[in-house]
C-alpha cells in the first residue's frame, strides 16, 4: 500500500516487492548520503548494518518525501511533490531532438548550488557555461537547473531540464539525494 496515495501512477509499476527497482535505489541513496556514506544506490555491508542499527534505534527519517514530474507535453512542466501534494508547478525547458532529456525515474545524484556545465553542442561546438545554480544531476549529464531563457515550457536545452532561477532555487531545496526525477 502506497504512504501517499496522490502521487502520480507513473511510480507504482516501479515497485515490487523483493526486488532491485528505482525506489529501492532512491531510499538507499537518501539514507547513504543521510549517514555520510558512499551513495551508490545499493545495498552494501555498510549500509546494512547502518540500515539495522537505525531500525533497533527506531531512527527513521524525519524528512519529507519529495519527487518530481517532468512533462514534456507543451508547454513542458515540472512538478514537485512533497509527501504526496503538489506543492510547486512551473514552466521547463527540456532537451532538444538533438540532444533529448532521457525518458524514465532517476534518482538525484549530486547537487550543486552553482556549478560550470560544459559538453559539445550537435553541431560539434563545446561549450563552457559557467554560474549555473540550483543543479540537481538525476541522469547522466541531465539536471534540473536554473537557466536564463526568453520563455520557458519549451525544448531549448541540451537534455537538462531549465527553469528560471528562482524557480530552480524552490526545487533544488527539495530535492536531495536519492530524490525520484520522472522525464515522461
Amino acid at each position: 500500500m502506497w504512504r501517499f496515495a496522490s502521487l502520480p501512477s507513473t511510480l507504482k509499476p516501479l515497485w515490487s516487492v523483493g526486488t532491485d527497482n528505482v525506489i529501492v535505489e532512491g531510499a538507499l541513496m537518501s539514507f547513504q548520503s543521510d549517514h555520510d556514506l558512499t551513495t551508490t544506490g545499493a545495498m552494501d555491508t555498510l549500509t546494512w548494518h547502518a540500515l539495522v542499527g537505525a531500525a533497533i534505534q527506531k531512527r527513521f527519517d524525519p524528512t519529507n518525501y519529495s519527487y518530481v514530474d517532468v512533462n514534456k507535453n507543451l508547454p513542458e512542466t515540472a512538478t514537485l511533490y512533497i509527501n504526496g501534494k503538489v506543492i510547486f508547478q512551473t514552466d521547463v525547458n527540456t532537451g532538444i531532438t538533438a540532444a533529448p532529456t532521457g525518458n524514465g525515474t532517476f534518482p538525484v545524484y549530486s547537487r550543486f548550488t552553482t556549478t560550470t556545465m560544459s559538453g559539445t553542442l550537435p553541431d560539434g561546438q563545446t561549450y563552457r557555461d559557467t554560474g549555473i545554480p540550483w543543479v540537481s544531476y538525476f541522469h547522466g549529464g541531465d539536471a534540473l537547473h536554473g537557466f536564463l531563457r526568453s520563455q520557458y515550457g519549451y525544448p531549448q536545452s541540451l537534455g537538462c531540464v531549465e527553469m528560471t532561477y528562482a524557480h530552480a532555487a524552490i526545487v533544488w531545496g527539495h530535492t536531495p539525494i536519492g530524490t525520484l526525477v520522472t522525464v515522461q
